[in-house]
């Protein structure tokens, strides 16, 4: 069956969130090279991001860190991101779907601020769809049925193998957006995306790629306009 949406994750997928873990690593004293490479090879190793943190600031709890940090500086960038953090291929990727027909829409785990920053960026999706407001997060099999509900907004009828969700992470996005029927794009860009690319699983991804252009090649090539 054609695709006709494409639905895409948000970090490491169009945002670049090199600046935001930077951040993190400045609010705890620590060098970004022992920051970024204690976090890497905690995933490397089968490990989460929480755990990575865990191993570098011991008992770190996010949400009351990031409450605290909140509290602390109000009007800072903190976790946000924003224009400067957008991945340069996303706008003419976009471009390259729309005019091939593809409805375009953003759904991913993050946090209630995320939406507006989104918005903020006018990009051309018909939707975009955050975890935390939706209050269910992937890889719940709920996440998945929120964003057929929102991709049917734009595109009435719309099945889910009419679907391509975008992601960086096979446990987060390949496994379940396939289990909810959809087809799935592993990007091999960001602290899981390389070594998800590399496991035995990335192959139930229906495309492995370096970029969203080629994301964007593949999907045109398929769609149903």
């Amino acid at each position: 069956m054609a695709i006709r949406t494409v639905v895409f994750d948000v970090g490491e997928t169009l945002i670049d969130e090199t600046r935001i873990f930077a951040r993190w690593a400045d609010r705890f004293g620590i060098p970004h090279m022992a920051f970024f490479g204690t976090i890497g090879g905690v995933i490397a190793t089968g490990g989460t991001l929480t755990e990575g943190f865990r191993l570098l600031v011991p008992g770190f709890d996010l949400a009351a860190e990031s409450a605290r940090w909140r509290a602390e500086d109000p009007e800072g960038e903190r976790e946000h991101f924003g224009e400067g953090d957008l991945y340069p291929d996303v706008r003419p990727a976009f471009d390259t779907m729309r005019k091939a027909g593809l409805s375009l829409v953003i759904a991913g785990n993050q946090p209630v601020e995320a939406g507006p920053s989104l918005a903020a960026m006018d990009l051309p999706v018909a939707g975009i769809g955050i975890s935390d407001v939706w209050g269910v997060a992937k890889p719940r099999p709920e996440f998945f049925e929120r964003t057929l509900e929102l991709a049917r907004q734009s595109t009435p009828g719309l099945a889910p193998e009419e679907i391509l969700y975008v992601g960086d992470r096979v446990d987060n996005d390949v496994l379940p957006a396939r289990a909810a029927g959809m087809n799935a794009a592993l990007l091999r860009r960001g602290i899981y995306g390389y070594r998800h690319a590399a496991g035995a699983e990335a192959d139930r991804a229906d495309v492995i790629a370096d970029d969203l252009h080629r994301v964007a090649d593949w999907a045109a090539s398929r769609s149903a306009g």
